[in-house]
């Protein structure tokens, strides 16, 4: 549906930022200040609430991070910064907006509206009640809008923000327990099957809905492994049984403007969930992507708003992930993150002795090959390499 003009207006202009970011070979998705530090509303965050912003305002506030070098986190709109001031303070020592500090447009959605009526007894407008069809138990009325209501609302970052508390140090950072946690929990409760049967490629095969990945020490850290499989089990989200998404039923191969999509939201996927779970991948996940950022890049120069769509999408694969995995049973997983911890913290610092220099031998790390690959008939297998276009009827999505 379209969309008001200021509102187009400020989507073109962060689909060109992106796209520039991208030609000039700037890291943006996986630059890892933005890992852990997912952004949320000022006013719920000094109520003890978490309201943190999704989707593309999610997008659009790490782009302003960025390009402002923005520390805190949190938002807030000029009524809202208003709404802090206090009856007898002067304006110095007021919240208020500091001078010559420009806001950063979001959007807001509204898909549902609450059916009032006037109450008989004092006629004031309160909500329509209506019983629930499943528990039969009462219920605000609410009806669906069709089109959906848009707005643009204009935020501050608190570092543009006076005299308010600053942003407590736990409240930006997660427990590195918690983050392996998270990870593992996605792993052990992932709809779709996950082998670490792989010596130099990562993929989702779509007709055995099987995720296969490298074993995790092939990786140079958990940040590149997790990162790599929570954006495999991301493609898997999109099987008919689930999310049912073109760029899985339907793809049309390496190069093809539906894998693109396909693949552009799998990553925002992967990134959206290292912002809330502080998973930072690292320059190795970077360069695994390089073949397919200019196939984003003439994606979104072609159609501006199809970042804004891939941001939605992504958003409601990251809930999938959250609600059927991560947030599922992740107790039972805990015992099994402390053992790879300690394994990966081993082998991190206590690395084993060196030879000497001129006896030194050179070690050679395999490069991350991008492939589909094709089971072919029984007793037999072929790898054709991503580079080529295909029509694999299995529909395998790698990176």
């Amino acid at each position: 549906m379209p969309v008001p003009p200021k509102i187009q207006e400020a989507r073109e202009a962060l689909a060109k930022r992106v796209v520039e970011d991208i030609r000039s070979g700037k890291p943006f998705f996986w630059d890892s200040g933005h890992y852990g530090h997912p952004h949320r509303n000022l006013i719920a965050d000094l109520q003890g609430k978490d309201m943190k912003y999704h989707g593309i305002n999610n997008m659009m506030l790490t782009v302003a991070a960025d390009q402002f070098d923005f520390k805190d986190t949190r938002w807030a709109t000029f009524n809202q910064v208003k709404s802090l001031q206090k009856a007898g303070l002067p304006f110095e020592k007021q919240p208020h907006i500091k001078k010559g500090a420009k806001g950063i447009p979001i959007e807001y959605w509204q898909y549902t509206k609450t059916l009032m009526e006037k109450d008989p007894k004092t006629g004031k407008l309160v909500p329509k009640m209506e019983p629930d069809p499943e528990t039969g138990r009462m219920r605000p009325a609410v009806r669906r809008l069709n089109p959906p209501l848009v707005r643009r609302y204009i935020v501050f970052n608190g570092d543009q923000i006076a005299n308010i508390p600053p942003e407590r140090p736990h409240d930006i950072t997660i427990d590195e327990k918690d983050r392996n946690a998270a990870m593992e929990a996605m792993i052990a409760n992932s709809e779709a099957k996950v082998r670490f049967d792989q010596t130099d490629q990562n993929f989702y095969r779509v007709n055995e809905d099987c995720v296969h990945v490298m074993p995790r020490e092939e990786f140079k850290s958990l940040g590149a492994f997790y990162g790599t499989v929570a954006h495999e089990i991301a493609h898997s989200t999109g099987a008919e049984s689930r999310m049912n998404r073109e760029g899985i039923t339907n793809s049309d191969g390496f190069g093809g403007p539906i894998y693109a999509k396909e693949e552009l939201r799998a990553e925002m996927t992967s990134m959206f969930l290292g912002q809330e779970y502080g998973i930072a991948p690292g320059k190795e996940h970077y360069e695994n992507h390089v073949a397919y950022l200019q196939s984003w890049a003439e994606v979104i120069e072609k159609d501006p708003d199809e970042l804004f769509r891939a941001a939605a999408e992504a958003q409601k694969m990251t809930d999938y992930i959250k609600e059927h995995m991560i947030e599922r049973d992740m107790q039972k997983v805990q015992t099994k993150t402390d053992e790879h911890v300690a394994e990966m913290a081993a082998r991190t610092v206590e690395p084993a002795p060196q030879p000497e220099p001129e006896k030194a031998k050179k070690r050679d790390f395999k490069p991350i090959h991008r492939s589909i690959t094709i089971p072919d008939k029984p007793k037999r297998k072929r790898r054709v390499a991503v580079r080529r276009t295909t029509t694999d009827k299995t529909k395998g999505m790698s990176r």
